[in-house]
């Protein structure tokens, strides 16, 4: 064969596989400021050149809800795919829509990590009633940080907790409603650009305005940002008989703690009855993050970091040490 057959003989060419969306990069995962789904399939929208219901309707509800008419889904609203709640929260938790939801735009984009915008890791394992807000709040001074840096403007899942109501780094209260038209926004909406209202499309950021008093807040914020950027560093779903094992043994170290120091009485009893209600008698329930697991580790002085990652035998010796016990498993 000739060099010139050899080099002009007709070959297949080896197209890499395309995504049907744009393989658009989600914002800061394995931090806590993880951009939220709902955010996400924001900024996918806007990518598109499409609303973010026409991008729900029309490239993702037909793979969820396979037996209706495709033409006829492009024709509905969000609530349709969503639910009839004007907020629908839900999104960005751990509900069987937010599953499917994930897996379709996974498959859809082509990317790997979406579940990691919502806290479907932590299902079975965290009670999620109450747990976010019924509509969008957002830190203005962020915004305007990242708009005057140049930088993408998107919503931190963070945001989305009911328990997060400031901006540690700013120290100001995050914002429920649109200082131009007064309305409170939905989670999901026909037309969400990120950073503006929903409702009359005007920018929501601005300048700090005084300081907000934020020790109030910051356990619980701290603790929730943490359960965010932990996921991704997760070798294995969290198992829920594994957590209640360790549960059980932080209130046994309790009892060790106040049995040699009387101190400790004021300071832990009545955390550890609400430790024994939730590792003995309720076992296979989900445990509540602000009201149980984040005040546990605070008497403990762990971190949320801490209680998933470290197997028994270490979390046992690090008790030990923080609440000074000379013990050992």
């Amino acid at each position: 064969m000739s060099i010139y057959s050899e080099l002009w003989s007709p070959k297949p060419l080896e197209i890499p596989q395309r995504s049907r969306l744009f393989c658009l990069e989600p914002i800061a995962v394995g931090s806590p400021y993880t951009e939220s789904l709902s955010s996400y399939v924001n900024r996918l929208a806007q990518a598109h050149c499409l609303t973010s219901q026409k991008l729900v309707m029309g490239e993702i509800a037909p793979l969820i809800l396979k037996d209706e008419d495709k033409s006829e889904l492009l024709s509905k609203n969000l609530s349709h795919l969503l639910g009839n709640s004007d907020a629908k929260p839900a999104i960005n938790g751990m509900r069987e829509m937010t599953g499917k939801l994930v897996t379709v735009l996974e498959e859809l984009t082509m990317r790997q990590n979406l579940r990691f915008l919502t806290l479907l890791s932590w299902k079975g394992m965290i009670h999620d009633q109450g747990l976010f807000r019924n509509y969008r709040a957002w830190c203005p001074c962020c915004w305007e940080e990242w708009k005057q840096k140049k930088k993408t403007i998107y919503e931190p899942l963070l945001w989305s907790f009911k328990d997060v109501e400031v901006c540690l780094i700013h120290k100001q209260r995050l914002v429920e409603v649109c200082p131009h038209c007064g309305s409170s926004l939905p989670v999901m909406a026909r037309i969400s650009p990120p950073g503006f209202c929903s409702r009359c499309y005007r920018w929501l950021g601005q300048g700090m305005i005084g300081e907000e008093e934020i020790e109030k807040y910051r356990v619980n914020i701290q603790g929730i940002s943490e359960l965010i950027a932990l996921v991704p560093q997760l070798k294995y779903a969290p198992i829920p008989i594994e957590l209640t094992r360790k549960l059980q043994l932080i209130s046994s170290v309790f009892e060790q703690a106040m049995g040699q120091d009387l101190n400790f009485l004021g300071e832990l009893w009545e955390i550890l009855e609400s430790l024994k209600i939730a590792s003995i008698r309720n076992q296979n329930q989900p445990l509540h993050l602000v009201k149980l697991i984040i005040p546990v580790c605070e008497k403990a002085k762990i971190s949320i970091s801490q209680l998933f990652l470290l197997n028994f035998q270490e979390l046992g010796n690090t008790l030990f040490e923080n609440l000074g016990l000379k013990l050992t498993l």
